[in-house]
């Protein structure tokens, strides 16, 4: 009986300290294994999900710009209209800058590359929309003041409210103004130019507008659009220049994590059918918008996820990103520079060739 009492005690006492220091030894080499894991898993997803959002953007960046691109110079593509340059245009109570008002100047081109030395392109795509005739009508007679109704050689394809565009042809260069149809009167063929609420494009009595004459042009533009994209705030914005003049919207931002763009204009200078020069010289006459047949396009979209700095300085991205098959660099921030920030992230380069169709086929 003894015996199995002191058996039983012997029982009793439970685990040693040793015991339960190596224990709990073990448990936190555990718990430490399995946070490393967690981290280090938590790590790779933030990662993969950063290059997924960064392949999504600048994807969806890239289809916006081609889009419109595509659609650019539809209306316009017309040897007497692209050498306009920039036109002249109102909307109530203000003139565009070539009137010395205060309105953004628009050059009448398919899409215009913007560049300024250490920022990103701009660019600006104008087309029109609409039933839209494609061919230009003529003035039959002089214009007596510059707010006088046109008389036009044919009526068809203009509707009341739409936009048009006379060109003098006593150019190279020409003089353009854009003005407003307020009603189109079918039977003596006129194109009515009254200003007010509804044709605030009209300047009463014909302001600061020019006159003009006898078989001058008269585009019909229906109800144009003005894009220009630009970035901003890392991000691609897009700005709706008529709209902005109406009261719109300055600018709205389209696509996040996109931190630089750039483009280069194709141009046929030989005349032979296909793309033989690349660059971003603003073509000035109608000869050189003729020979714009693409543009090529770069965007340059930022991973989301910031890669924190194994010393002093980041070092996830030390290289300029590359664009043209590695030609020219994105020019958005120094990466080379140890101290910059922005090389704690990785970047994504997207870049494509879109043929200008409507230039392609253009009218002479």
């Amino acid at each position: 009986m003894v015996a199995k009492r002191h058996f039983r005690r012997a029982l009793e006492r439970g685990m040693s300290l040793i015991e339960v220091l190596v224990a709990v030894a073990i448990g936190l080499i555990g718990i430490l294994i399995m946070t490393q894991a967690y981290l280090t898993s938590d790590e790779f997803n933030k990662a993969t999900l950063g290059a997924g959002g960064a392949q999504t953007n600048g994807n969806v960046a890239l289809f916006t710009l081609e889009r419109e691109v595509r659609m650019a110079g539809y209306g316009i593509n017309h040897s007497g209209a692209l050498g306009c340059g920039d036109f002249n245009w109102y909307y109530e109570p203000n003139y565009s800058g070539t009137l010395g008002g205060t309105l953004p100047n628009i050059t009448l081109a398919p899409a215009v590359i913007t560049v300024t030395a250490g920022l990103p392109d701009q660019i600006t795509v104008m087309y029109t929309t609409g039933e839209t005739r494609m061919v230009p009508t003529k003035l039959t007679s002089t214009m007596p003041n510059s707010s006088a109704s046109l008389d036009v050689d044919g009526t068809t394809g203009f509707n009341d409210n739409d936009l048009i565009l006379l060109v003098n042809k006593s150019g190279p260069p020409y003089t353009c103004t854009m003005s407003q149809i307020s009603t189109v009167q079918t039977a003596s063929s006129k194109l009515q130019r009254n200003p007010g609420v509804s044709a605030p494009h009209n300047p009463s009595g014909g302001g600061a507008f020019p006159a003009f004459v006898k078989d001058d042009l008269v585009f019909n533009l229906g109800q144009p659009i003005v894009r220009n994209y630009s970035i901003g705030g890392d991000s691609l914005r897009v700005a709706e220049i008529l709209l902005a003049a109406a009261g719109g919207p300055a600018t709205l931002d389209l696509v996040d994590g996109i931190v630089d763009l750039r483009a280069l204009y194709g141009k046929d200078t030989d005349n032979n059918g296909d793309v033989d020069t690349w660059n971003n010289t603003l073509p000035m006459t109608a000869v050189e918008w003729q020979q714009v047949l693409a543009l090529r396009i770069g965007v340059l979209a930022r991973v989301g996820n910031y890669e924190k700095p194994s010393g002093a300085n980041c070092t996830a991205t030390t290289t300029q990103p590359t664009w043209q098959d590695g030609a020219a660099t994105f020019t958005w921030t120094d990466l080379t520079t140890v101290t910059n920030q922005a090389r704690c992230y990785r970047y994504r380069v997207f870049e494509t060739t879109v043929p200008i169709r409507n230039m392609i086929w253009r009218f002479v």
